[in-house]
């Protein structure tokens, strides 16, 4: 597995706080459209501090629903936030020893080494009829050049650390072994600039990144939203175990 580049510290789990109220939205909506079934054993893959296990506890609310996390850090916080989960620190690409109804990866395919592999042992982990999501982002547009240079920034650092996270899109092109689509749409998603770059700069201070550039963001979200927003294309992939 590649090492996740924006790391576990306070401020990358305060970054993790914002990137949850930012993406709420379209992640209830990709929950709320998935497949009817069983909803009994939830996985959530890559849970950081467990927001999106929350929002899976809000769908499976009679479920064991578990979050896996590289993080001892990560998975400290979540136990605190989602006491009605049962949360684990692992490796998600390797196969999964637990049996899943439901499982669930968002903005995670883009971090790590391999995500053909991961898709494939995720599948393997699914009952008959069960369901596989992702919800990845395909690329983002904003008009200010900080963000430009962000991204150049981003793309660099978590290439280093073994990922690619222009390959999240193309990983959802090929069936899991055992699987069937259901599902498969991009969802635009405009973000405020202010909320932007309160994540941005976060991550940045994760990988000692160019203090001007972390300056520039700092003040862009101080001043607020504005007018300006980020569109984001968010990647929503779903499939059923035949």
């Amino acid at each position: 597995m590649s090492s996740y580049a924006f790391g576990d510290t306070d401020l990358a789990r305060e970054r993790l706080g914002i990137v949850a109220d930012v993406f709420a939205a379209p992640t209830r909506a990709l929950l709320h459209d998935l497949p009817p079934g069983t909803r009994r054993y939830v996985l959530d893959l890559g849970c950081g501090p467990g927001y999106t296990t929350a929002l899976l506890l809000e769908i499976a609310p009679d479920g064991f629903v578990t979050g896996i996390d590289e993080s001892e850090a990560m998975i400290a916080e979540a136990v605190e936030r989602v006491p009605g989960a049962h949360f684990v620190a692992g490796d998600v690409t390797a196969p999964l020893h637990l049996p899943a109804h439901l499982v669930y990866a968002r903005l995670l395919l883009g971090h790590l080494r391999d995500p053909a592999s991961a898709l494939a042992n995720w599948s393997a982990a699914l009952l008959p009829g069960g369901v596989l999501a992702c919800d990845e982002p395909v690329r983002y547009f904003g008009s200010l050049d900080v963000f430009a240079r962000y991204e150049e920034a981003v793309e660099a650092v978590v290439a280093a650390r073994g990922g690619a996270l222009r390959a999240a899109g193309p990983a959802l092109d090929n069936e899991p072994p055992g699987c069937a689509r259901v599902l498969d749409r991009v969802v635009e998603h405009r973000v405020p600039a202010g909320r932007a770059a309160a994540m941005f700069w976060r991550n940045a201070v994760a990988w000692n990144g160019d203090p001007a550039m972390v300056d520039e963001l700092r003040a862009l979200e101080r001043a607020g939203d504005g007018a300006q927003t980020v569109l984001w294309e968010l990647r929503q992939t779903v499939w059923v175990k035949r």
